[in-house]
């Protein structure tokens, strides 16, 4: 017997053409990346030959009315915050299944809030492009966002960035890591009970320390990431063979996975932001990951814990020259890395707050490394962006085996 509510959706899918059409009623709206079909039920508006859901990992937050003229408006809602926020991600990411090639207008309202994203589209939900600039306009306060898009018969995929759900970077990290003498630990668990995945390998004398996305949707931060692994594990020089020989190397690609898969901006699933619970830890996400990265370390040199995000633009942030690290030379000459690797070097800004809450922070307090905070612009292209990650990873190499 179906709900009401089951019961209003299939009515509103005949009405639309969508039952006649075969994109509805017991086979329901296909969905790509499923072996089933996906319910009608999951539809959160229905209607001019339109459905739009938000049912696949990593989707926004969203709910959508159809408009008198036939547009839709979607609403880009933010997650429940425990404390007040800090630098809101509007987060967007819907899929539009129609019974026909259309135009379409999609306006999404972030009500207090301002577009930041670019949006993407797709028509498989893999294989993405940036939606041509002049499909945007805002209103004068940025706070709605209209798109023209042209609908194939099927389904298209919009998203603030291309979809990178939680298991794609544990599993691209696992591949990069294969036959190279890594070994993958189980070192605990979500709030909801996901399983928090890292990578240890190389020697064991010093140690350094790799992270990233603790903030859902900064997957530029990401690509950033694997630009480091790749360039880390990939040099076969004798330079780069010692250096994975004497350090420890620990990374943690995916310290977040309720958020990510959640759809939530910038939180965990209980509301909190990750990276400024690192001191009172009153996160499971953050309690586990800072107790297995001591655990790796132990007695060694932690020479440098690299956190990588996405923000408005390229920058580094790193703690002063003179702080108290015996790695803290490490800084200058990867700043001059940076300078003379890279066509758009980015900003530095050098400081430290005991009581911040990030693993910048921390790293310093607790390992006395200098803990460096990458941050990625929204839209950089990823080749870019893994140029920097793989930057880094050279100054590391070059710096540390010359030196020592």
């Amino acid at each position: 017997m179906k709900s009401a509510a089951a019961e209003r959706v299939a009515l509103a899918l005949a009405a639309s053409g969508l039952a006649a059409s075969g994109l509805a009623g017991c086979a329901g709206i296909p969905n790509p990346l499923a072996s089933n079909s996906l319910p009608a039920k999951n539809a959160i508006c229905v209607g001019q030959g339109v459905a739009v859901d938000a049912a696949f990992p990593s989707a926004g937050r969203h709910d959508c009315i159809i408009a008198p003229d036939g547009g839709i408006v979607i609403s880009v809602d933010h997650e429940p915050a425990a404390v007040e926020g800090i630098n809101p991600s509007p987060w967007f990411a819907f899929r539009i299944t129609s019974d026909a090639p259309r135009q379409l207008a999609v306006t999404l309202d972030y009500t207090d809030y301002s577009h930041r994203y670019a949006p993407y589209i797709s028509t498989d939900g893999a294989h993405w492009t940036v939606l041509s600039p002049d499909r945007v306009s805002l209103n004068e306060k940025k706070t709605r966002a209209s798109l023209r898009l042209d609908l194939p018969k099927g389904v298209l995929w919009v998203a603030g960035q291309p979809l990178s759900p939680s298991r794609d970077n544990v599993e691209w990290t696992r591949r990069a890591l294969m036959g190279q003498g890594f070994q993958e630990e189980h070192y605990g668990k979500s709030l909801e009970g996901r399983p928090l995945i890292g990578f240890v390998g190389g020697g064991g004398i010093d140690a350094i320390v790799m992270l990233t996305r603790q903030h859902p949707p900064e997957t530029t931060g990401q690509e950033a990431y694997r630009g480091f692994v790749e360039r880390l594990i990939g040099r076969t020089d004798n330079a780069a063979k010692t250096f994975r020989a004497k350090n420890r190397i620990i990374l943690a690609p995916m310290p977040n996975p309720d958020g990510v898969d959640g759809g939530h901006w910038r939180l965990n699933a209980g509301g909190m932001d990750l990276n400024r619970d690192w001191g009172q830890f009153t996160q499971p996400e953050t309690r586990a990951l800072s107790a297995w990265i001591k655990e790796q370390v132990g007695t060694r040199r932690v020479l440098s814990m690299m956190d990588f995000h996405s923000t408005d633009k390229t920058v580094i942030y790193a703690p002063p020259l003179n702080a108290p690290s015996p790695t803290i030379g490490f800084l200058p000459a990867l700043k001059e890395k940076f300078d003379h690797s890279l066509a758009s070097p980015p900003e530095w800004s050098f400081s430290h707050n005991v009581n911040g809450g990030t693993s910048k922070g921390w790293a310093l307090e607790a390992l006395k490394a200098p803990g460096i905070t990458v941050e990625l612009w929204d839209q950089i292209p990823a080749t870019e962006a893994r140029a920097l990650g793989a930057a880094a990873a050279d100054a590391l190499i070059d710096y540390f085996t010359l030196r020592d």
